[in-house]
């Protein structure tokens, strides 16, 4: 194999006895453009034994102790989809900075979503650390790789006004209207309040209260099942408000312990995605375009220009508490946010009276000195 190396101009070669060693050589030289410094590392590397890039990865998705099934079966989709054709043959050992970036280019280029792409990007690179500790390569590879930025122009959280969200609940059908009140009363995730049970519910206690201690996760085979909350610290208990309490008490009444608090019409779990287009859409539609009796447009009615998802209800509960002042480590323990961060990230934007008080305390720590600076200025002329 002879080729020339694209910086110094210099002809280098590599012998293998291996026609397959030679061509993965090939393909990865030619991937990290040539160079001989990368070329004489990839030599050492199609020699040495090891497992190809698809079955570290496989192996490090077999070692995750903190995740599902269905998490476990969500990552070798992505390995499938997105990993495997591009660098799953090659050694792991033999994957370079070049390859990974070159492979985050291609996807770009193919029109994958930034997301999409930070998530795959995430789970090779998350691989590679697990390849380093096994001790299949020094580094990892996927350390410094710019990733794309996204170019939405629209946030994608959607918050409501109390008048806008009461619009929408007047469109929820009566059976799922005390569901939707939960959301945007508690800030519960979907998965969180669709498995309340009614031993979950505390209204007897001052204030009223609710306990999460599992959520709705699927299985190898997509199959439902009752496991923990997304994390240690989604294990929680959340206030409840006093209006609330009013509309949950008749759906505790009669209910054993363990029995479903929100079910659908005929008693059994609320499916998402059959919510999605038999309720929540619908009740979109018509909040956001109201007709009267004859079907026709109604012009007078008031109508809602936003169109929120469900989980949209969980942020407008966090817009809703930071407006009336409520801690973000409260907010943070309230919403089960493994950490701070994640709480300070997603809601920082909401904090206009704080960024206004950070504001004023800075200049009340000046004390004038900027002011007297420019007097001071002044006075040389």
């Amino acid at each position: 194999m002879l080729w020339r190396d694209p910086d110094t101009g210099r002809q280098t070669s590599l012998t293998y006895d291996d026609e397959r060693d030679a061509r993965v050589a090939r393909e990865l030289i030619e991937a990290a453009g040539g160079r001989a410094d990368e070329a004489a590392r990839i030599a050492e590397a199609v020699r040495k034994p090891g497992p190809t890039v698809e079955a570290a990865i496989t192996e490090h998705i077999d070692l995750l102790t903190g995740v599902g099934a269905d998490t476990r079966s969500h990552y070798r989709g992505q390995l499938r989809s997105h990993i495997a054709p591009a660098l799953g043959a090659l050694p792991v050992s033999a994957v370079t900075y070049r390859h990974v970036a070159g492979w985050v280019r291609a996807m770009t280029e193919k029109g994958l979503s930034p997301k999409t792409i930070a998530n795959v990007h995430g789970l090779l690179s998350a691989a590679m650390t697990t390849a380093v500790r096994l001790g299949y390569r020094a580094d990892n590879p996927c350390v410094g790789v710019e990733l794309p930025k996204s170019v939405a122009t629209r946030d994608e959280m959607t918050v409501l006004t109390r008048d806008e969200f009461g619009l929408l609940l007047s469109k929820v059908s009566a059976h799922y209207q005390p569901l939707v009140l939960t959301l945007v009363a508690t800030g519960l995730r979907w998965g969180e309040a669709t498995a309340l049970t009614a031993g979950d519910v505390d209204l007897s206690a001052r204030p009223a209260t609710v306990r999460v201690t599992k959520a709705w996760k699927r299985d190898a085979d997509r199959r439902w099942y009752v496991g923990p909350p997304k994390t240690k610290r989604a294990r929680r208990t959340v206030s409840l408000p006093d209006d609330l309490v009013d509309v949950l008490l008749p759906l505790v009444a009669g209910k054993a312990p363990d029995e479903l608090l929100f079910t659908n019409t005929v008693g059994s779990q609320i499916s998402s995605s059959r919510f999605w287009t038999t309720t929540w859409t619908p009740a979109l539609d018509a909040a956001c375009s109201p007709r009267l009796a004859d079907g026709s447009p109604d012009p007078d009615a008031p109508r809602l220009t936003k169109r929120p998802r469900v989980h949209d209800l969980r942020h407008t509960h966090a817009s809703w508490m930071i407006a009336a002042g409520t801690d973000l480590f409260v907010l943070q323990r309230r919403l089960g946010h493994e950490s701070i961060t994640t709480t300070t990230e997603t809601y920082a934007h909401l904090l206009p009276d704080q960024q206004r008080a950070a504001a004023d305390a800075a200049g009340r720590a000046l004390g004038g000195l900027a002011l007297r600076r420019r007097g001071a200025d002044l006075g040389r002329w």
